[in-house]
């Protein structure tokens, strides 16, 4: 049986599914992965930091101008549309299979699609934060200023996840965690993170074209938006 069947016949069989989602799963939307964002920092000859030292609260406060102009390229993408990906978790959420989505990205694509339950570990790119009063603004104020200001007190304003240096959200990641050990099958990715850290007793299927083969693990090296339209196309014809 090929790779794609018994991903096919697992996703059958079960009814708790959990996606668990990293970066390469919205590459195919124009959002780039941790190499897509190091290959902008190195093209930029007036950057001179990692990409840690992007998304520090230091020096967004620091250098508002450069960080904006940088996270512009990298990270701020409102006008991205959902693939391939994004709408299959959905179709499976709505036929009752997929008990939710927990991700690592902040790129609100999984919402965006119609996916209900999402776990966000470091939130969404929505979420900014004024560095002086915590007053938070929605996104719409990053697409009208340059170097967003904050309406009340004049404050810098920097996305949330950048105000927390990273720092993930305690609540999402418990939730997410709780929803990954109820899943009867669990589907890793685009992401880097090993099959092996998941709690053992779940079947696992990982879609990576980077991933490394694991013992017990169905791992797909394609990529996912090329993959996923197949694999939609297949699973409406059989079920």
């Amino acid at each position: 049986m090929c790779k794609i069947s018994k991903m096919l016949e697992l996703i059958a069989e079960s009814h708790r599914i959990v996606a668990f989602t990293g970066a390469g799963v919205s590459t195919d939307s124009g959002i780039p992965d941790v190499d897509g964002i190091l290959s902008i920092l190195n093209r930029d000859s007036d950057y001179h930091g990692d990409a840690y030292n992007l998304v520090s609260q230091r020096f967004a406060r620091s250098e508002p101008a450069t960080f904006y102009r940088i996270y512009r390229k990298t990270f701020f993408h409102p006008d991205a549309r959902p693939n391939s990906c994004h709408h299959f978790l959905v179709d499976l959420e709505k036929a009752g299979k997929l008990a939710g989505v927990v991700t690592m990205n902040i790129d609100y694509l999984h919402q965006k699609a119609g996916s209900r339950q999402v776990c966000e570990y470091w939130g969404d790119m929505r979420k900014n934060r004024c560095v002086n009063c915590n007053r938070l603004y929605d996104w719409s104020l990053l697409e009208n200023q340059n170097i967003p200001k904050c309406r009340i007190c004049g404050g810098l304003i920097i996305p949330d996840f950048v105000y927390r240096d990273l720092r993930t959200y305690p609540n999402e990641v418990a939730n997410g965690e709780k929803m990954i050990e109820s899943a009867d099958l669990l589907l890793i990715l685009g992401t880097r993170r090993q099959a092996s850290s998941f709690p053992s007793a779940i079947k696992k299927i990982v879609v990576s074209e980077s991933a490394s083969p694991e013992d017990g693990v169905l791992t797909i090296n394609q990529n996912i938006n090329d993959l996923f339209i197949y694999l939609s196309e297949k699973y409406h014809a059989l079920y």
